[in-house]
């Protein structure tokens, strides 16, 4: 899987007509990208829905991982 880039190589703070600009030329981007599926998340760092092992998810892998995870805390 492909993970994100960042112009530099490295994590900072862009303009978001900045993240716009280099995420049409540089596919995934600053997206960050399901560890399950890889689409986007649609999400940043701050609102990110990851597993207990840090892996990103998607909204639609969040809602299947929940399941399997309370069930596994019985």
């Amino acid at each position: 899987m492909v993970g994100n880039t960042w112009p530099g190589g490295h994590r900072h703070a862009m303009l978001q007509s900045e993240h716009q600009k280099w995420n049409a030329l540089n596919y995934p981007g600053t997206r960050q990208l399901c560890d399950f599926c890889g689409t986007p998340t649609e999400r940043c760092e701050s609102d990110s829905l990851t597993t207990d092992d840090g892996e990103c998810l998607c909204e639609v892998c969040w809602d299947a991982y929940i399941p399997r995870r309370r069930s596994n805390e019985r």
